[in-house]
């Protein structure tokens, strides 16, 4: 029995220790764009749990803001501006910006039910979501008809005239609804908060509606609008009163920046950003105070390590912006024409800290898109990956004992695998700004997050560990872009171009896969979008090693070197285009069908004769990276195509090429869909198709 403890004991211990100290079982896989022991460094110096103390003094909970909080610099700021000074930035400054206008801040809100009991249903100093309307005043009470999800037709032969209705849609449709019939307040659930009824009944997600006199709009839960519909259908009879006070504030928009400078060797700069505010009312921890939360502890460790002579002071500036999502963004480098111009990369952190394990959500990291190709996708990814192995349990490693390599944990965070993702693009952030001002930009943010937008978005939800994680990767990739060395440069195009070959095999493979999917009369244009689908990612892998040429200390020495690449990639396309045309012809015998060229058709020789050009004053077009693109109105494109595709429009393309960027960038598109949508444009004025002169022959002198 004795014996069976000591070992229980010195197993406990034997675990304690692997979990304080790295464990020998490295091997050369785990490496990265700076030195192991630079990497150690960083690892032992972020802190999730810092970055959990910035969160609870940023938004220790969803709060009511006072009235006069709008006359001077929001808590967020403050908070911000505080430790920043604290921890040694320079140049920290808040800056306010755009037209000074006035808000309205709900200081009183209370729903209850009043019969068949008293109850108090909602209060927003409990839950401040609650009440949509933030403009509303008055002291309501009508009787609650529920009008099921609150359409035009759910309204049919129903009596709203004076009355509350319940609905289980949107909120502001519903509201709309009902006050046209005569209503006096909606009570209803928005449609992402309808989805994740079953797995959260009592939280709301974000609804605004602008009331008018005399009425009131609710949000409230799932659970809430399942029981008053229960009670309705059971035949009690529900009287609901609203309690509202709102009073007009001054609001004007404001961001945070501070900076590590450089050494003063260069004049390039990089930029690091989150945004503090999403509008006033919504707070959320995760949505995207754990982005600035983030990014000051990065910054924190960042100086730390300069001051320890583990890292050294990086040649390139750095800009730490804290930002209203997108607006701040825009109107910072509009005020300072001078930083657009310097800043070479920047990286965004947007909702990064929720516990990965139990939200079934990934670490993302959201590419660059296709048109606008850049070095800077494989510094993120190449940290995102280094993390994620040393911080897994391998199991070729277990004679060393069952642990990670170097657990990458905090103390009083989760021990979660990693799960990290790299993904293709996706707007709606403060990383599309950048690449809207000629800045490549990335974005990392956990997704999904069951707690978007929504009143439980709140620090509980967040995990010192994924904090801990993400700023070792971000305090890393930050490092290999401020460094601002040569050596750095060539290290970086090194694994562009090793990772550059991985997605050209990825094309590859995707090609093959089309084949294989080929029926005998599908089969010919299936081996056209395999050779697109190549050719595509070469001139993107060109692109991103081209685009690395800033990081050297001489830009034109720097596109000299990059530029010796580039007919070694053309040589990769033409090999994998070899096997590519062997593997039609295998598929051609299979098939019983000849292996011929497939023949350009009559609509390819038109699309490839038609060039785009947009109107003056049409939108899209501009920059890179855009987050939409649907137009207004006419024939669309799929969802996923729709940011890209307005953005080529601008880019003085031949309709053919348009169709076989998409295709070549995500999956083939019809050529027809993609005529259909710009011939409505043409119709729309946007846009015009204009044909292509064919350059005139050279005669050859006798």
């Amino acid at each position: 029995m004795i014996r069976r403890v000591l070992f229980a004991i010195l197993s406990t211990l034997t675990l304690v220790a692997m979990r304080v100290a790295p464990l020998p079982a490295q091997e050369r896989e785990d490496r990265t764009l700076l030195s192991q022991e630079v990497m150690t460094a960083i690892i032992n110096e972020v802190s999730g749990e810092r970055a959990m103390h910035y969160i609870l003094d940023l938004v220790p909970w969803q709060r009511v803001r006072l009235p006069e909080e709008y006359n001077g610099t929001p808590r967020e700021s403050q908070v911000m501006v505080r430790y920043a000074k604290k921890f040694g930035f320079s140049n920290v400054t808040i800056e306010k910006f755009g037209t000074a206008t006035t808000a309205w801040q709900p200081t009183q809100g209370e729903l209850w039910m009043t019969t068949p009991k008293n109850v108090k249903l909602f209060d927003i100093q409990d839950i401040t979501l609650a009440l949509a309307s933030l403009n509303a005043n008055g002291d309501l009470s009508g009787e609650l008809v529920d009008v099921g999800a609150g359409r035009a037709q759910d309204f049919e032969g129903k009596d709203v005239k004076g009355k509350f209705v319940l609905a289980s849609g949107s909120t502001s449709q519903a509201y709309n609804q009902a006050i046209q019939r005569g209503a006096i307040g909606v009570l209803g659930v928005s449609a992402i908060g309808f989805q994740r009824a079953a797995d959260f009944p009592t939280q709301i997600v974000s609804s605004n509606v602008n009331a008018q006199p005399n009425t009131v709009a609710w949000s409230v839960t799932p659970e809430v609008q399942h029981n008053l519909a229960a009670m309705l259908l059971r035949g009690d009879k529900i009287t609901i009163r609203s309690i509202t006070k709102s009073v007009q504030v001054p609001s004007q928009q404001e961001y945070v920046h501070a900076e590590i400078p450089g050494d003063g060797s260069t004049s390039q700069e990089v930029a690091i950003s989150g945004h503090l505010y999403e509008g006033l009312i919504k707070q959320g921890a995760n949505d995207d105070n754990s982005g600035c939360a983030l990014t000051l502890e990065i910054g924190r460790a960042y100086l730390k390590l300069i001051a320890e002579g583990k890292l050294p002071r990086p040649k390139r500036t750095i800009n730490f912006q804290w930002v209203p999502e997108i607006s701040g963004t825009n109107a910072y480098l509009n005020a300072h024409p001078d930083k657009a111009k310097a800043i070479i990369g920047t990286l965004n952190f947007d909702m990064e800290a929720i516990r990965v394990g139990s939200n079934r959500s990934y670490w993302v990291l959201q590419r660059t898109p296709d048109t606008y190709p850049s070095y800077l996708n494989d510094v993120a990814q190449s940290m995102m990956e280094y993390i994620a192995d040393i911080s897994r349990e391998r199991v070729r490693f277990r004679a060393t004992g069952y642990a990670p390599s170097e657990p990458v944990e905090s103390q009083h965070g989760s021990r979660d695998a990693f799960y990290i993702k790299i993904d293709k693009h996706y707007g709606s952030s403060d990383h599309v700004t950048y690449m809207q001002h000629g800045i490549p930009a990335v974005m990392f943010i956990t997704w999904p997050d069951m707690y978007y937008h929504s009143s439980e978005d709140t620090p509980d939800k967040l995990d010192p560990t994924q904090f801990k994680r993400a700023a070792a990767v971000g305090l890393g990739g930050l490092a290999v872009i401020a460094t601002g060395t040569d050596e750095m440069a060539a290290r970086v195009v090194a694994d562009n171009l090793g990772r550059g070959l991985s997605r050209m095999g990825e094309s590859h493979t995707k090609g093959l896969g089309y084949l294989a999917d080929a029926t005998a009369t599908t089969l010919p244009q299936a081996y056209k979008e395999a050779r697109n689908a190549i050719l595509h990612q070469a001139g993107i892998e060109k692109a991103v090693v081209t685009s690395a040429s800033v990081l050297w200390t001489n830009v034109d020495d720097g596109k000299k070197k990059t530029a010796a690449f580039l007919p070694l990639i053309d040589q990769r396309a033409a090999s994998l285009l070899n096997e590519v045309k062997a593997g039609y012809q295998l598929a051609a015998v299979q098939r019983g069908v000849p292996a011929t060229e497939p023949a350009v058709t009559p609509e390819e020789k038109e699309a490839a004769s038609l060039m785009i050009e947009q109107v003056a004053g049409a939108a899209g077009g501009r920059g890179g990276g855009g987050g939409g693109g649907r137009g207004a109105g006419g024939p669309s494109l799929p969802t996923e195509y729709t940011a890209e595709f307005s953005l080529l429009l601008g880019k003085k393309m031949t309709v053919m090429q348009v169709r076989d960027f998409l295709s070549g960038e995500f999956t083939p598109i019809a050529l027809a869909d993609v005529m259909t949508v710009l011939k409505a444009r043409e119709t729309a004025g946007s846009i015009k198709l204009t044909p292509v002169t064919p350059p005139t022959p050279v005669k050859k002198k006798k």
